[in-house]
């Protein structure tokens, strides 16, 4: 889709990485790659699967994505929103695995801007914001992953859950969904079947979780994670939810 060089301008000023270089260097750098947005409509067919070559600096502009994720002993899966503006997955342009860990399915309709790595290291890495820029969104990543992997003293069975909801969302927001099987929650935890359920049957009765047949959706991810332990409402004799 082609646009008018000050619309193409004001579009880049809204995208985590441009923000703060200045309007020349800006106005050169958008001449010198001649970036164009796509538009994609809502579709079952994934725009990015998990896996996939990570071969561009790839941005949601508008519109919303559903992205999934697959462990690697494949015992359960996670789904949540992307929201434009934002930048998918940087930190999996370069290293060891530079490839996909999320797949992203369009659920709404939207637009997408991607740039060659090619021009990454031509033009984008020549301008000193840009570079700072992405160092601290790649020092933000790695800090948010390596806090999540520190020791947590922890006192309860639901204390534990949350822990591991939390590293599983590290920079999700709104609603999420945890597709696993209870007896698997229980070993990642360290608790039995029967702990698990009455965590899982409590926080559904609280309203902070929806449970589902083999997945539970957190309404507000954020709330979730910030939310003091409610193990004593537990006591409560409620009829539970069936939950495989």
């Amino acid at each position: 889709m082609k646009q008018d060089l000050s619309t193409r301008y004001a579009l880049l000023t809204r995208l985590p990485l441009f923000q703060g270089i200045s309007s020349t260097d800006l106005l050169n750098l958008e001449e010198a790659m001649r970036l164009d947005l796509e538009e994609f409509h809502a579709s079952k067919q994934p725009l990015i699967r998990q896996g996939d070559p990570c071969s561009k600096l790839v941005y949601l502009v508008e519109g919303e994505l559903k992205r999934e994720r697959r462990s690697a002993d494949d015992r359960f899966s996670t789904r949540s929103s992307l929201r434009g503006p934002a930048v998918i997955e940087v930190d999996r342009l370069f290293g060891l695995t530079p490839t996909y860990e999320y797949s992203y399915h369009i659920q709404t309709d939207i637009k997408v801007l991607a740039i060659r790595k090619t021009l990454i290291s031509s033009h984008l890495m020549k301008s000193e914001v840009f570079r700072l820029n992405l160092l601290n969104t790649l020092s933000a990543i790695a800090q948010k992953k390596s806090a999540a992997l520190l020791p947590v003293q922890m006192n309860n069975a639901e204390e534990r859950l949350r822990h591991f909801v939390g590293t599983l969302f590290q920079d999700s927001e709104g609603e999420v969904e945890l597709f696993i099987q209870m007896t698997d929650i229980a070993r990642y935890i360290g608790e039995t079947r029967v702990t698990v359920s009455r965590v899982l049957n409590g926080l559904n009765q609280e309203g902070s979780i929806r449970l589902g047949r083999e997945h539970f959706t957190i309404h507000d991810i954020k709330a979730f994670l910030n939310k003091r332990n409610s193990m004593p409402s537990l006591q409560h004799h409620e009829p539970a939810i069936e939950y495989s």
